[in-house]
């Protein structure tokens, strides 16, 4: 009896141990990806698909895949746009089969990622093509699993209403662009620098160019559209003016009803610059970035 006992014991450990063992591990392949190791990442993600012991931990880890083909689609060559569509195609399948599996807020983020870039590298008329499916994809994420401290989803957004052209060609708005902007900034993650969040919100606050006294009518406007916004895609259009500009940018020592939009542009750049420069775990596409910021400032003082 003690050794029917004792060998019951014995197997009841052994697969306990196994499927310890087997058990999926994500902190690696995250901190790769944080570093800007992305053939490493991929690699690393690949293997604990061995691992995945039901769709749920399937499905985390298709969406980190679908996530690092955006980067390394990234980093090829501007010229190399099959090499790139052949990558964002990949990552917009593995986001697909992580939406099958189980989906998540994260899954539709880099899909609409993986679209987004496809779009801009294969030219204007095309990303017009997949806009559609991107804003669907982002709906989805902000209003019915109600995501909202998503940097990535709201920059994805504004980047979307920014890029594309407005009236009757499609639903570009510049202005709403840069509320979801503004959104993306105050859900910035603390330990990683963004810069390119930056650069996109001084960008279109150049590009906007409303003097203190339009901005201060204007955003006061946006007021009642906020309290009113009847869906979180709808409402945060309005972010902007979600107190009547009494709002002070944690950038900014003067509220956004006190300065103008380039003047807010010119301090965004400014801020983050001085960040840089005393930011510890500085990835190397952060300093890239960077130097393009640089640059920029330099243009504009």
């Amino acid at each position: 009896m003690h050794k029917k006992l004792n060998f019951f014991l014995i197997m009841l450990l052994f697969f306990f141990s196994t499927s310890l063992a087997a058990a999926i591990n994500l902190d690696r392949s995250d901190t790769l990806y944080d570093q800007d190791a992305y053939p490493e990442c991929k690699s690393e993600l690949q293997m604990q698909m061995n691992n995945a012991t039901s769709p749920n931990e399937e499905a985390e880890i298709l969406w980190r895949l679908a996530r690092v083909q955006v980067s390394i689609g990234d980093e090829l060559d501007e010229k190399d746009k099959e090499g790139r569509y052949k990558e964002y195609e990949e990552g917009e399948a593995y986001a697909i089969q992580s939406i099958e599996k189980h989906p998540s807020s994260m899954a539709y983020l880099w899909k609409a990622s993986n679209n987004g870039r496809w779009g801009q590298t294969k030219g204007p008329l095309n990303a017009l093509g997949k806009a559609k499916g991107m804003l669907e994809d982002l709906t989805i994420i902000v209003n019915d699993f109600k995501t909202l401290d998503s940097s990535e989803t709201w920059y994805v957004l504004s980047s979307l209403y920014d890029e594309l052209p407005g009236g009757m060609i499609s639903f570009g708005d510049k202005d709403w662009a840069i509320s979801y902007m503004r959104m993306a900034m105050d859900t910035l993650p603390n330990h990683l620098l963004y810069p390119g969040h930056y650069k996109k919100l001084a960008e279109e606050l150049y590009s906007r160019n409303w003097s203190a006294s339009k901005r201060s009518k204007e955003i006061k406007k946006m007021q009642k559209d906020w309290e009113n916004g009847k869906s979180n895609l709808e409402k945060y259009r309005y972010y902007e003016g979600k107190d009547g500009g009494k709002t002070k940018p944690f950038y900014s020592s003067v509220p956004l009803t006190s300065m103008s939009d380039r003047q807010e542009a010119v301090m965004v750049l400014s801020f983050v610059i001085a960040k840089h420069k005393v930011f510890s775990g500085v990835k190397p596409s952060d300093t890239k970035e960077m130097d393009e910021i640089l640059e920029l400032f330099t243009s504009w003082t």
